[in-house]
């Protein structure tokens, strides 16, 4: 039967696994017709969206924007489905919608749909996380194409925390050393993660969600807490409306996020993955909308003991799909009680979308006499809308900080970044401003900087460059 299933591969033919189909059985044969999981009963589902896969019905839920109390944000609720594919994909989604300006983004994946009615479709050969747009941001649908999941473990495994398909009121939970929890596909968890140890695994294709709980009420202080952890992988799940960070890692070392979908721009606060003094985090081919800051770097190291604070340093983020309703899509620094921030690589990212004119996408501000060195930004294509600001730099105290003294930064590469899409008259400005000769910024290059098709010179439009500022290169 491997033989069989082999020769399906090398002539093409696609063997798709909906969400919650086992290992074994996608691995060693082409899928059966009846491998959907349905949504569990009670699950807040979508009216504005269907999807089939393969000829496949494929679960679509809904999710919202904004508390009743609080000042909405850009675009309404939204929908998201989820499923695994191994080979090619044929995706229909139909939807009472207007599609004659309908997109797929971002833009890489080169995805041109075609129109029947009110059905879209369009075949895909690889996973990643997709935003469907009949009317732009407004009510879009999120698609998450998952790779096959490999090795999932069972209910009666030891040391497994086991939520299988269907709603579950789990409130808190706590994770420590050689533990593992799955969420399983089909699986809603209302509930929040608190994690310290060592050995941890938090795996599946299920949802975590936190929409039971008000602003700052609910089970835990974030959805998804790592605290004081070591060697810990978090794989495949969907974090949905937490009650303020949905992702923080605090003090911990080597950690893997990989395939983690955020799907949570409901209130204030709702930063997508923050990395508060912590190393050697890796996060790869995941999707964040947020309504604040996407992904954050913080020293906010007083919360664990007396200095010197641990620092945040290698850390590496790849293949990701960004998207903040509000603030920044990057905000390194701000808090900066750590001895140090280094070795800050970004590479092969799409921004979907940014909302504020008043927030820079890129905010780099190192501050309380902290240094901020070799930090990379490698291939990042930006959706741009008009908004004024792009990147700043900036190592100067935060309303965040508990000292006077400014930063210092060193070593920053901007490199193949392009922005493109809506200009509205605003190229996206670029504000580099050194603080003084004990805390300067030494050492940005901008290498193949391209915005709404031209490379950026040191006498290009809305560059800005003040302050105590030294080896800064156009190339």
């Amino acid at each position: 039967m491997r033989g069989f299933a082999k020769l399906l591969k090398t002539i093409g033919l696609a063997s798709l696994t909906l969400v919650g189909q086992s290992h074994e059985r996608a691995a060693s044969a082409p899928a059966p017709k009846d491998v959907s999981v349905p949504a569990p009963k009670g699950a807040a589902l979508s009216t504005d969206y269907t999807v089939r896969v393969n000829g496949q019905d494929v679960a679509v839920y809904s999710a919202p924007v904004w508390y009743p109390d609080y000042v909405k944000p850009f675009g309404g609720p939204y929908s998201f489905a989820s499923f695994d594919f191994d080979g090619r994909a044929t995706v229909e989604i139909t939807t009472a919608k207007p599609l004659d300006r309908a997109a797929v983004l971002p833009e890489s994946r080169r995805i041109h749909p075609a129109v029947s009615g009110r059905t879209l479709s369009f075949t895909l050969s690889k996973p990643g996380p997709l935003s469907v747009e009949p009317e732009g941001k407004t009510g879009p649908l999120l698609l998450f194409a998952n790779p096959p999941e490999r090795g999932a473990p069972g209910p009666t495994d030891s040391k497994v925390r086991y939520y299988g398909p269907g709603v579950h009121e789990a409130g808190g939970i706590e994770l420590h050393d050689g533990e593992t929890l799955y969420l399983a596909a089909g699986a809603v968890v209302y509930g929040g993660v608190h994690a310290s140890g060592r050995s941890i695994r938090i795996r599946g294709r299920g949802i975590l969600d936190g929409g039971r709980w008000e602003r700052f009420k609910g089970p835990g202080n974030q959805l998804l807490s790592l605290d004081r952890c070591e060697n810990v992988s978090v794989e495949g799940i969907i974090l949905k409306d937490s009650w303020s960070w949905v992702f923080g890692v605090t003090g911990s070392r080597n950690v893997r996020i990989q395939n983690v979908k955020v799907c949570s721009s409901r209130c204030e606060n709702n930063d997508g993955i923050d990395i508060v003094n912590s190393s050697r985090v890796t996060i790869t081919d995941s999707f964040i909308r947020s309504d604040d800051d996407c992904i954050a770097t913080k020293g906010m190291g007083e919360q664990r003991g007396a200095p010197p604070y641990p620092p945040v340093e290698d850390l590496r983020v790849e293949r990701c799909a960004l998207w903040t309703d509000r603030a920044h899509v990057w905000r390194l620094g701000g808090e900066s009680r750590a001895s140090a921030m280094r070795r800050l690589t970004f590479r092969d990212i799409d921004v979907l979308h940014y909302t504020d004119p008043t927030c820079p996408l890129i905010n780099i501000q190192p501050a309380e006499g902290m240094l901020m060195e070799d930090v990379r930004f490698e291939r990042i294509r930006v959706h741009h809308e008009g908004q004024s600001q792009f990147i700043r730099l900036d190592p100067h105290p935060t309303a965040w900080a508990k000292s006077p003294t400014p930063g210092i930064l060193r070593n920053v590469v901007f490199q193949d970044v392009s922005l493109d899409g809506q200009r509205d008259g605003q190229p996206g400005s670029i504000v580099v401003y050194g603080a003084d000769a004990a805390h300067p910024i030494d050492g940005v290059v901008f290498r193949r900087v391209i915005r709404h098709g031209t490379k950026l010179q040191p006498d290009s439009e809305a560059i800005e460059v003040s302050g105590e500022v030294k080896n800064l290169r156009f190339e």
